[in-house]
This record gives C-alpha cells, sequence and structure tokens, in this order.
C-alpha cells in the first residue's frame, strides 16, 4: 500500500479522559506482530477488530483492509496480545508485609478507591486481565464497573474470599472465610460463587490448621461442578502442602513451593495433571535480587495517580525491604546463589512440562501495580527467554484461567485485547514500558490520557 493512501486513511488516534473509543471496525497496520502462539515474528501485519473481537490476522497480501475502517498506523510498533497477571491483589498497593497502609487510607470506600486505582495502572502498564487472589467483595463491585463500561480497568478474574480451615487461634480476616468439614467446604465454595466470585483460591498454610484431603477435595470438586477453576497457596518450601494440593485435584499452586519440592515426582505429577504453577521468580528478582534497586523510582503513573500518603508509605517501606536484604546478605545470604538456585528450579519445572505462568502477587512486598514490567524482565533474569517469559504473560497464563480461546493470542475469533509497543520486547523485556496503545475488547486506551486523572 503506498504511504500517500495509508496516510490518508489513518488517523490519530486521541482518548479523551479515561474512556476508549470504540468504532465497529479497526485496523491496526504495519506493526511487527508477536502474536503470543510462539511463533517467529510476522513484520508488517495487518489486524481486523470488529466490536470487540478479532476478525482476521495477516499482512497486505492475505488481508484488506475494509473500506470506512479507522485505520492505527503502527508501523515500527510492535504488537503483543493484552498481558495476564495472574496473581494481584487490587486491594493492596505494595506495602503488605513491609508496611502499614496510611489509616486514612484503610477504610472500606478509601480500599476502593485504591482498588481502582491500581486497576488503572494494571491497564496502563498493558495488563488487560489479572486474576485476584484474595480480596474482599470490593473487588467483585470493581469488576463488575469496569464490566459495565462505567470504569477503565483490565478483565478481572476475582476469587473473593479465600478459604481457610477454622482456626481458634487466628481468627480469619476479612478476606478469609473459614470452613470446617466436608459440608461446610461445598456450603462456603456455594457461597462464594453466589457472591460471584470467578476462582476459588485455598489457602493451606502452617500458620493455621491443615486440612484433611477430604476437605480440600470437596472444596475444588464442588467449584468444578459448578464450572470455576480452584488454585491453592502454599507455604515455601512445604512439601505437605503442595502434595495435598495436587492429591486433592487443584488446578494450580501459587508461589514457588513445588519448585522447592524434595519429592522428585512433584513436577512431572503437576505436568500429567496439567496443572499451573505461578513461579514468581521475577518478583522475586526484583524485590530482592535488584542492586539497581529500580523499584525505588516509581513510574510517572504512580506518582501521578497514587496518593502522597500511600507514596510516602510505600517509599518507607521499599527503604525497609532493602535495609532487611542487606542484613540478610550481612548475615551470609547469597544473591548470585539464591538467582543460580532460581535458574536451575525455573528450567527444570519447564523441562518437566509444567504449565509456568506469570504472577507477581502485586499488592504485597514492594510488588507495585503498574510496574509488573520490572517482574517481567525479572524473569529473563531467570534463565528463560524473552519469548518464554512472553507465553508465560499470554497464551499460558490464558491456559491457566481456563480462558485459553479467549484470550492470551492474536487469534481470529479472539477478544480484542493487545498492546501496541514502540521497541522490540524480545531484545530486552523492559521495553514493555513503552506502550503506545492498550487495546482491550476492541477499546483504545492511551496510557498517557489514563495517567493524567487526578488523584484522589
Amino acid at each position: 500500500m503506498k504511504s500517500s493512501v495509508l496516510a490518508a486513511i489513518c488517523s490519530v488516534l486521541l482518548v479523551a479522559g479515561s474512556s476508549a473509543q470504540h468504532q465497529p471496525t479497526t485496523v491496526i497496520f504495519g506493526a511487527t506482530l508477536i502474536d503470543g502462539t510462539g511463533a517467529p515474528p510476522m513484520p508488517n501485519a495487518i489486524i481486523i477488530i470488529r466490536a470487540d473481537r478479532i476478525a482476521d490476522v495477516g499482512t497486505s497480501s492475505t488481508v484488506s483492509i475494509p473500506t470506512g475502517a479507522r485505520v492505527i498506523d503502527a508501523r515500527g510498533k510492535f504488537l503483543l496480545p493484552g498481558l495476564i497477571d495472574t496473581h494481584v491483589h487490587l486491594e493492596a498497593v505494595g506495602l503488605s508485609d513491609i508496611g502499614e497502609i496510611p489509616p486514612e487510607w484503610s477504610t472500606p470506600g478509601k480500599i476502593r478507591d485504591l482498588a481502582v486505582i491500581n486497576a488503572r495502572l494494571d491497564l496502563i502498564a498493558g495488563f488487560t486481565t489479572v486474576r485476584d487472589l484474595g480480596s474482599t467483595a470490593v473487588v467483585l463491585s470493581v469488576r463488575d464497573d469496569i464490566d459495565s463500561g462505567r470504569l477503565p480497568g483490565p478483565r478481572i478474574v476475582a476469587a473473593g474470599m479465600q478459604l481457610v480451615r477454622v482456626s481458634t487461634d487466628a481468627p480469619a480476616a476479612s478476606m478469609f472465610l473459614e470452613y470446617e468439614g466436608r459440608d461446610s467446604a461445598h456450603a462456603k465454595v456455594r457461597y462464594l460463587a453466589s457472591m460471584g466470585a470467578d476462582v476459588i483460591k485455598i489457602r493451606l498454610t502452617h500458620m493455621r490448621p491443615v486440612p484433611s484431603l477430604e476437605e480440600v477435595r470437596a472444596i475444588v470438586e464442588e467449584a468444578h461442578g459448578l464450572g470455576i477453576r480452584a488454585t491453592v497457596h502454599t507455604d515455601v518450601p512445604a512439601d505437605d502442602l503442595v502434595a495435598l494440593a495436587i492429591d486433592a485435584g487443584a488446578d494450580g499452586i501459587e508461589h514457588n513451593a513445588p519448585l522447592r519440592s524434595q519429592d522428585s515426582h512433584v513436577l512431572a505429577r503437576m505436568a500429567r495433571l496439567r496443572m499451573s504453577l505461578m513461579a514468581g521468580a521475577g518478583a522475586f528478582f526484583v524485590q530482592r535480587l535488584d542492586t539497581t534497586r529500580a523499584i525505588g523510582v516509581f513510574d510517572r503513573a504512580q506518582a501521578r495517580l497514587l496518593p502522597e500518603e500511600v507514596l510516602a508509605a510505600l517509599r518507607a517501606g521499599i527503604d525497609s525491604l532493602h535495609r532487611q536484604t542487606d542484613h540478610m546478605k550481612e548475615s551470609g545470604w547469597n544473591a548470585a546463589h539464591r538467582q543460580e538456585s532460581f535458574i536451575a528450579e525455573v528450567q527444570r519445572a519447564r523441562q518437566a512440562g509444567v504449565l509456568l505462568v506469570f504472577g507477581t502477587d502485586c499488592g504485597a512486598y514492594g510488588m507495585i501495580h503498574g510496574e509488573q514490567y520490572k517482574a517481567l524482565y525479572g524473569e529473563s533474569n531467570m534463565g528463560s527467554s524473552a519469548m518464554d517469559v512472553i507465553l508465560m504473560a499470554t497464551r499460558d497464563a490464558a491456559k491457566a484461567l481456563g480462558k485459553a480461546h479467549e484470550l492470551g493470542t492474536i487469534e481470529g475469533g479472539e477478544f480484542a485485547d493487545m498492546i501496541i509497543i514502540d521497541a522490540d520486547p524480545l531484545t530486552d523485556l523492559r521495553n514493555l514500558r513503552q506502550i503506545f496503545r492498550v487495546v482491550k475488547g476492541g477499546g483504545i486506551y492511551d496510557p498517557a490520557e489514563l495517567s493524567s486523572a487526578p488523584k484522589h
């Protein structure tokens, strides 16, 4: 196509405020496509979007641009599926376990404000889907407002409250729902489903009584009967809890406990059962091994949207985390050795065929919403190629969510969720921060515009 003809049909994309503009047919023209399937990049791609779905994918020799379509000129840029973070906490800002939220931001109304901000930050960062694995009904309401178009944000797959075994010593927090016995376990799953939970999260920890296999299996079976997946938090390391999750038939395990398992059959069993594993190595790299301490430098969107009191608390909390890490090093903890161990563990799991997925635990331990690109880059320091990491955060993450035919790749029929970035992520995953546009369900978002909303 002649450049003069293209210029005549291209439109400058301006998105006012926080809303996305929708057109019946939109065309993204000229980008190098990394489609999330693992296929080699495709130069000069053409993507046809009708309503909220991808209608066609190809090049100028295979796809015709419909008359009257709005065309986004993406020449020189790179196009990827919308990113997926399989483990976030939208009600938390990154202070869990390293600091305290300012009291004035701990009321239910203010916590909802923070969840709205965090959802916006994740969308700005190119995460068109997130799975919230532990919250109150607040996140369910934010999800519904995003789905209805009242708020900008990613698709939210929400667990609501986490299921925990009844304890007389550890009172249940607001995001915990206690059960005791098989019948109680069944009932609590049905209750969460009635509240609108998209996924069930089971918390297995030695800080509370460990449930029986019958109880955990009852939760998983009830969830599956309702068409809902069940994933399990386990302590790290904790071979007995990992075995319990596997024996109960859970769909996935959060955090990296299976990587540390002394049972040589764990990874093979997970692969055979098609269980997913959030390895979390990249997030760990950011939190503990990033000697540049770049996480202490907030991106523009965080500085613009988060309240000053929360930013101050984050700075103090991250400084505390760094001091703790320094003390660990002084006590003999070797960052390089830990990194080497992670590389060996992650690659052993990949070779075993385990479905490794990207998850950050955003909201905890200094992991700040909208800065997930740092953890993506961290994964590339764990022996995984840039393409491996992209697949963990697209195709494979969609599989873990049970949405492989809707999300995670740029193919005909899938939701039109994708990001256009200015530089090649395969040469440096930190280029994922250079987002030109975010596309979610066919709506086009300008990150700069989304970042300009006033502080609460």
